[in-house]
């Protein structure tokens, strides 16, 4: 009988130490999965992020070649600043071409680097976006037809 207790005593101290290296290795699956999910969020963060900036792209585009198209007269002008995208004072009534100055979205300020054309006038506006690799450049520019 006593033979029987030491031995079942053994047989539980053995069975603790296998639930904790099962335990362990749970954990183990566990940290690599978790770190696997976080690359996946980061990159679809990322795409979404470029999506969002290529549609305030496209909306600075429309808006420009907006104020291009309304100017008043035979010759066609870009705005000065961005600025006038939202109050266009050229008129009797104040046109907006656009509601507001969009914040890049990698940045969350509107840090928009200027396009200038001719006489210094706002033809598209610019985002660097930095990467792992370095700096990518994106160019959003009005382009008359």
């Amino acid at each position: 009988m006593v033979n029987d207790m030491s031995s079942g005593r053994t047989l539980v101290h053995r069975q603790q130490g296998f639930t904790y290296l099962a335990l362990l290795l749970a954990i183990a699956v566990l940290g690599i999965g978790l770190a696997a999910a976080s690359e996946v969020w980061v990159t679809t963060a990322r795409r979404q992020k470029l999506e969002q900036l290529d549609w305030i792209g496209a909306q600075f585009t429309q808006a420009i070649g907006s104020y291009y198209a309304a100017s008043p007269g035979s010759v066609k002008v870009y705005p000065q600043s961005l600025e006038e995208l939202l109050e266009d004072k050229r008129y009797l009534t104040v046109r907006r071409h656009l509601r507001a100055v969009y914040p890049n979205p990698f940045t969350g300020k509107p840090d928009w680097e200027l396009i200038v054309g001719s006489g210094g006038r706002v033809r598209g506006v610019r985002a660097r976006i930095s990467t792992d690799s370095g700096v990518e450049v994106r160019e959003f520019v009005h382009a008359p037809v």
